[in-house]
Order: C-alpha cells, then structure tokens, then sequence
C-alpha cells in the first residue's frame, strides 16, 4: 500500500478547497442587474458618490423613469435593515432641537424663490403618483410664503423672498390665461418660467386669491411698519388700475368679493363645490384684512366693499357645523384640511377659535377615523410612541392611501394654539366640551400626562397637557423621519412609517416650522403663568398629610420658646456663652 505524502495531502486538500469554492454559490457581487429586479438603494437627491459608499450601484435612467439609479447589487447577502429609530425626545422635551428646526428650514428654504423668480417649488421631485411636483402651486406657494415671515427670526430673513415672490404674482397676474378661465384661479404655474399649466387638472381653484391676498398684506404691514411704503403703492396696491392693476393685493381681493360663492376644485383637487370650508373660512380673513388694510391705504370704497361681502360670508358659515365635527363640504365630510383652516383662517376673533365645542369635536373624530384607517398609528400606539398621523379624509385612496405630514403638522399647531387660548384666558371650556379635550390628551401622550401628574381640572394643567399632545404629535413625525435626515416627504406608508409619494414637500415643511413657532410661544406663555400656580394634582387627601406638617412646627416653635427662656435664666445667674 501506499501512502500519502504530506505534499499530496496538502495538494489534495487545496483542490478540495478550490473545488467546494466553484460549487458554493457566488456570492460575488455584481452591478449587472435588470431593470425589473433593481431594488431602489438610495433617496431623492443622492448622487454617484453618495451611492457608492453606500456600498451600491450607480446607473443613470432616462428622466421620469421610475427605475432607481441607485440600487442594491444583484447577489451576496441581502442588506442590513434600517436603524431602528430613536426614542422620542424626553416628555416636555422639544419635539425637534434647534439644530434639527434649523435643518428642516434650510430644505424649506432650497424651494423657495427659485432662481430669484420668486416662485415656489411644490417639492422637488420629478417622478410621484401624481407626476412631476415641480411646479408652482398656487395654493402652496401662498401658504409657503406667509409661513417663511411668522417663522422668521426678522425681515432680513425673509425681505429678498417676499419681494421677489410679490413681483412673481404681479406678473402672473398680467398672464393671458390659456385655458379660458382667470388667471388668478389657475391652480399651477410652470418654473422658472412662470406660464399657467396647460395640462389636464382640476380647475378654477379659488381659494388662492384670498391666501395671496393675506401673505401680501401681512408683509405689507410689515413694510409700512417699517417705513418703506414705496414698495407697497408700486406693486401691492398702487392705487391705480393702470398699474398692476390696482396692486397685487387689491386684485386678488377685488376677484375674491366677486366671486366668493363661484363652483371651485377642493384642496386635494379632486372633487368640486360652491361651498368649502376651507375655502370659506381662509376667504373670510383675507376681506377681514383686506377691509382692514384698505382703511390703511386711505381707501374708503374698497373697505365697505370687503366688509359688505364679508358680513354675507360669516353667515354661511355655521352650516358646516353638525354638532359633532365641521365638516369640508356636502360632498366630503370628514377633511383633515378642516383642520389646516382652523389655523390658516384663524383671527383670534372667537370664531371657530381653539378651544371651541366645533373644534374639539373635530379633532376627536378625524382623531378616531386615523388611529381606526392606518395601521402605522396602531403599531406606534403599541411601542408606546406618542402622538397620531393625519391623512386627508375618509376613503382617501390618493397612492394607497396614506398619512400626511402636512395635516399631521396642522393638528399640532392647532393643539399649541389651543394651549395658548386656554393660557391667556385663565379658564376653563363648559364641562361637556372639557371631557372631549381630556379624551384627545390623553389619547395623544397620556405617557407624559401621568408622568408629569397633571391636573387637568385647572386652566394651567390642561394647557400643559395640550403642548404634550402637541409633541406627541411631532414626534412621531421625527420617529418615521429621522433616519432620513428630516427630510419630510408628502406622505408616510400607511403600514411601515417610511417615505411615500413625494420628497421634500415645502408645505410640509411650512406646517411643522409654523406649529414648532407656535409651541415656542405656548412654552413661554406656560412658563409666566405657572410661576405661581401649580399644574400638577394634589399627591394626597389624607388630611393628616395637612395636619402633620402643622404640628411639626408647632414643635419646633415650642421648643424654641423654651430655649430662649432657659437661656436668659442662665444670663441672669452670670452664664455667658464662650466667645
């Protein structure tokens, strides 16, 4: 027999080695992969360098192709999950830092003033289940605007922007319109360009009038406040029809008194009414401050105007009130905008105001419709993450279906609003409409009420429970968007929390930069008030927990009397203390 030699052993056991090698499975990566199978690897906005070191493949597609540039290679291991994400901040805690608000406003900030034109970019992203976003909607670049001015530190934050987007409307204003309806009702408008869309949509949309009309005058204000009036009569109201006709501001107000009760597109531009809530409420403080500021200008004809129309519209408001929630419209009754409007609209006028029985009662069915629609909210629910996530009304089917951040944004605001409210007026709702605010407080971040043992039975209590829910609401925003850096896109997957539809919606942006402003001032207001009254529930009944301390220093005080006698009887017998 022979035997193996220690060179054919280890000759043989490399072969060996070489051959179960070639029949393992290849887990060589490789970038060769086809279309169908790509699986997207990287985010909106990434690019070759950021991809790569990502340990991904970079292959440019054809633009609007749904085809991910950046995707996973083909074989090998499949990659890590996500982090999970981190714990929301502690219970009072901002929902967002200042370093993370400052973050989002500079992506607010990228689709604003486009190429100094002043337009404003819906989002930048080319390819949603709606199409292209990138494009000026009228709508949302009014809203945009008004929120870059109340969420500024000052004009030179904001001066450059404003003046360039009053500039953008006065020559929209002078388009000749190409699909047969006013230009002041178009819902779009191309960048950098400027022309009106003549696509396909759901057309006129006539709650832009008014939203313009009420940024306008707000910088106009500003401006006159300021001193530089010259601005305002060249293009915000010159007082000329010949000259931009009339101004900005007077066009738009002039369409609105007109034309207020015209058929019109809803917010989400899908159904159509005479009758909107939205459209109703925000059409009411634009006369009520166009009134207002026409007065300012000298402009007696044009005041009694606005006020006339606005006196008829205030009428027709009740009516979307049912005695449970208001309602959108006929045609659409339970609308998240309903509650965009309590804030867009608000005049602190007492109508409709944030601590109303109307509001209230919104708030708990658009609170319980969510939490019953979407399984991401039932999930959070049961990791103990706080708060709720908004979609846009009942059977919305828009891309599935989703929550979205924008009207999640809206109730925050409208919860540190109503902290305010319940603030300055150091009082309480009637009993019926208190039980409905102690249901939604403690549905939306009971954890911090307990924890903080508020009572909600006192004006400081429940206005301190009102800020939690609202940071309960906002984290859970920050929970499903911090792995991505904050950058908040139109809609969160109704099922796992993740990025849906598009990337970088300004007016999402706009609605968390507006209701974290809004909370600043809430938390202020809270601090003055409560330096001298308490929040928190008594930690006992027990009248002996009164009576104890009572004659703990009814002890002491006897003890110290007999001190001070004993003392001055040893002075008089020649006692001294040593020095």
């Amino acid at each position: 027999m022979v035997y193996p030699t220690h060179t054919t052993i280890v000759t043989g056991a490399c072969l060996l080695t070489l051959f179960a090698a070639l029949i393992q499975p290849c887990f060589c990566d490789t970038c060769v992969v086809d279309n169908p199978d790509k699986q997207d690897c990287g985010y909106y906005g990434i690019d070759q360098d950021q991809c790569e070191q990502k340990g991904c493949c970079w292959q440019p597609e054809g633009q609007g192709s749904t085809t991910p540039w950046c995707y996973y290679k083909k074989s090998g291991p499949p990659p890590p999950p996500p982090p999970p994400p981190p714990p929301p901040p502690p219970p009072g805690q901002a929902p967002f830092s200042p370093s993370e608000v400052n973050t989002m406003r500079q992506y607010f900030l990228k689709n604003i003033d486009i190429q100094g034109t002043g337009g404003v970019v819906a989002s930048p992203d080319p390819n949603t289940p709606g199409g292209s976003y990138y494009y000026h909607w009228a709508r949302d670049g009014a809203l945009t605007m008004h929120a870059l001015q109340i969420t500024s530190s000052g004009p030179s934050d904001y001066d450059t922007q404003m003046q360039d987007y009053s500039k953008w409307v006065v020559a929209r204003h002078a388009e000749s319109d190409p699909n047969n309806i006013d230009v002041r009702i178009e819902p779009k408008f191309e960048l950098p360009s400027g022309a009106p869309y003549t696509g396909g949509w759901c057309r006129p949309q006539t709650d832009a009038p008014g939203l313009r009309a009420i940024t306008l005058i707000a910088y106009a204000n500003d401006l006159i406040k300021r001193g530089n009036r010259n601005f305002v009569t060249q293009y915000l109201w010159t007082g000329d029809s010949s000259s931009y006709n009339g101004g900005a501001i007077k066009y738009d107000l002039d369409w609105l008194a007109e034309n207020w009760q015209q058929n019109t597109c809803d917010l989400w531009e899908e159904v159509q009414s005479t009758d909107f809530f939205w459209n109703r409420y925000t059409m009411r403080k634009a006369l009520a401050n166009g009134a207002s500021f026409a007065q300012v200008m000298g402009d007696t004809q044009s005041m009694n105007k606005y006020n006339n129309v606005l006196n008829t519209l205030n009428g027709t408001l009740i009516r979307h009130y049912n005695g449970q929630f208001v309602f959108e419209s006929d045609n659409r009754q339970q609308d998240a905008c309903v509650i965009c409007a309590f804030n867009d609209g608000n005049m602190n006028d007492g109508v409709f105001s944030a601590m109303s029985a109307e509001v209230a009662g919104t708030i708990s069915t658009l609170n319980s419709l969510f939490s019953s629609s979407f399984p991401i909210n039932q999930k959070d629910d049961a990791a103990g993450v706080p708060g709720i996530l908004y979609g846009r009304y009942k059977g919305d089917s828009y891309a599935g279906g989703n929550p979205w951040v924008l009207t999640s944004g809206c109730l925050a605001e409208v919860l540190y609003r109503a902290a305010n409210a319940t603030i300055s007026s150091n009082s309480l709702p009637e009993a019926t409409v208190r039980d409905i605010w102690h249901g939604i407080v403690q549905d939306l971040n009971t954890g911090a009420i307990v924890e903080e043992n508020l009572d909600l039975d006192t004006p400081a209590g429940l206005a301190r429970a009102l800020v939690l829910s609202g940071d309960g609401v906002l984290n859970r925003i920050r929970f499903h968007t911090i792995n991505n850096d904050l950058h908040m896109p139109e809609q969160l997957d109704k099922n796992t929390g993740a990025e849906a539809s598009a990337t970088d919606l300004t007016w999402s942006y706009a609605t968390i930069l507006k209701a974290m402003a809004v909370r600043s001032a809430s938390i202020s207001a809270l601090d003055r008030n409560t330096m001298n009254v308490s929040v928190t529930k008594s930690t006992s009944t027990d009248p002996s927990a009164i009576i104890t301390p009572i004659m703990g220093v009814a002890v002491v005080g006897l003890i110290a009397v007999v001190s001070i006698v004993i003392y001055r009887r040893k002075q008089s017998h020649g006692y001294s203390p040593i020095q």
